[in-house]
Order: structure tokens, then C-alpha cells, then sequence
């Protein structure tokens, strides 16, 4: 085959060969960093082949250093992708021991500085400090409380890594149930957001800082028309601690009206 025919048959062969790891790509959204990676290396090693045609008309040490330059792009996205997946698990484990009243396992995912703040129940600073509000919580005892019902769904995850990759934040969703059976209360309804910073420690992505925002605490009987104070102040509150400081802001729950600080720009507008 001539060169010239080559030149003009390369492009749509590159093409072809791409097809299947894109389609990979929209039916696997998970692996959508793997397969951009082998992707870009595919067509990487693709180029190193062309005719002589081609190949003359490209400075060779430029065309080394864009190829760097675009699998070095391609390993840092899917290098986010992972981090993200790593976070939208850090915070499903956190919703998921804390169900359970698992305490030494929700402490593990703090970093040793991290703080945790509940609504109106001030900032616990360190795991020590966090340590004693969680046990408060559950009379100084650690696991599952029979007929004890204490439900944490995390939900609604927007994770912004930041281009290092060291630390991220992310809003969340809570929505929770609690209730003790036989109590005659019927249970209570919650719901509110999360705006949280992590910290990458080792290699291992750990809660900096927790921060959940009450939207409302209402008992099943009645809902939200009845949401008060006082459900608040009673699912939050420590019970006989004192946290190291205040709470860090001041709000009022449903009935009022309070809309947590974004983290993040809106997708669309920049803004």
C-alpha cells in the first residue's frame, strides 16, 4: 500500500478501533476512567506508528511531549474519579456505623484533628472530644440498642476534590428516623444537609470536618406540622458533655428558614 494511502486510511482505522471503549464507556459510567486511560494510550501508541507521510510533518520530541502531556491529563482525571468514588463510600460507612451506634468504627474515619458538628450541639474538636459526645448519645454504650431504632440514609453526594487531590469537600443529604419501641411516641422524622471537609492521610481519605445542618426533626405522629426546638435539641445535644467550642452557626429549623453555604459553584452559570 502506498503512503499516501495510509495518510488518508489511518484516521478512519484510529476511529473504528475507538468505537468499542466508548460504548464501554456509556454503558459502564464506573469505568469510564479506566477506559479513557486505555484509550488515550491506545491512540498513543497508534501515532508512533503512523507512515512516514505523516510522521514528517511532526517535530518528533514535540509530539513525545503532548502525548506525556495527555496521558498525564487522563491519570489525574481518573485519579479524581477515584477519589470521589473513595469519599461517596468514607460517608456511606459513616451513615451505616452510625445506624448501629458503632462508635470506635465512626471515629476511624475522622482524621485525629477532625471536629464534628451536629445541628445546635456545638463543635467537638479531636477524636477524644468526639469520642465522649457519641457515646453521650447511647448512655455510654457502644452497638446496637435493642428496640432502639436510629436510621442515617446519606444521600444527594456533590464531592468537589481539589486539584491536588489532598483534600475535598462535599454536601449531603440526611434523612433519618429514630424511635424506641413501646415508647408511645411513634418515632421521629429527620431530615437535613451535610457541608463537610476530608483530608487525605496517607493515602486514605479521612473526615476533617462534619458539619450537619438541621432542616427539621418532626415525630411520625403528625410530621413536619409539628417539627420543634425541642426534637432538635433532643437529638442533638450531647447529653452531659460539653463541646470545645459554640456552635459555629446560628439558625433556626423548620418552621424558619436557613440555607447552608454552597461549597460549590452552580454547575451551569460558574456562579
Amino acid at each position: 500500500m502506498r503512503n499516501s494511502d495510509r495518510c488518508r486510511r489511518e484516521p478512519a482505522a484510529l476511529a473504528r478501533r475507538a468505537r468499542p471503549a466508548l460504548a464501554c464507556r456509556a454503558r459502564h459510567p464506573r469505568a469510564r476512567g479506566t477506559v479513557v486511560a486505555s484509550l488515550a494510550l491506545g491512540i498513543a501508541l497508534s501515532a508512533t506508528t503512523l507512515p512516514a507521510c505523516a510522521q514528517s510533518t511532526v517535530d518528533p520530541a514535540a509530539r513525545v511531549a503532548a502525548l506525556r502531556a495527555r496521558l498525564a491529563s487522563v491519570e489525574t482525571r481518573t485519579a479524581r474519579v477515584a477519589d470521589v468514588d473513595a469519599l461517596e463510600n468514607l460517608q456511606g460507612s459513616y451513615g451505616y456505623y452510625t445506624d448501629k451506634m458503632l462508635w470506635d468504627e465512626v471515629l476511624d474515619l475522622f482524621a485525629d484533628d477532625g471536629t464534628l458538628e451536629i445541628g445546635p450541639s456545638g463543635v467537638y474538636v479531636g477524636k477524644d472530644s468526639i469520642r465522649r459526645y457519641l457515646l453521650s448519645l447511647s448512655s455510654g454504650k457502644q452497638g446496637p440498642l435493642e428496640g432502639v431504632l436510629y436510621e442515617h440514609f446519606q444521600l444527594q453526594p456533590i464531592v468537589t476534590v481539589a486539584p491536588d487531590g489532598q483534600t475535598a469537600k462535599a454536601r449531603w443529604r440526611a434523612f433519618l428516623m429514630t424511635g424506641v419501641y413501646g415508647s408511645g411516641s411513634g418515632g421521629n422524622w429527620g431530615e437535613g444537609t451535610y457541608e463537610n471537609e476530608y483530608v487525605k492521610q496517607n493515602g486514605v481519605w479521612k473526615i476533617k470536618k462534619l458539619h450537619w445542618y438541621t432542616t427539621f426533626i418532626a415525630p411520625y405522629e403528625g410530621g413536619w406540622l409539628n417539627a420543634s426546638k425541642k426534637l432538635v435539641d433532643d437529638y442533638a445535644l450531647g447529653r452531659g458533655v460539653t463541646p470545645d467550642r459554640p456552635p459555629s452557626e446560628a439558625y433556626d429549623a423548620y418552621p424558619g428558614v436557613y440555607v447552608p453555604p454552597f461549597h460549590y459553584k452552580n454547575p451551569v452559570s460558574g456562579e
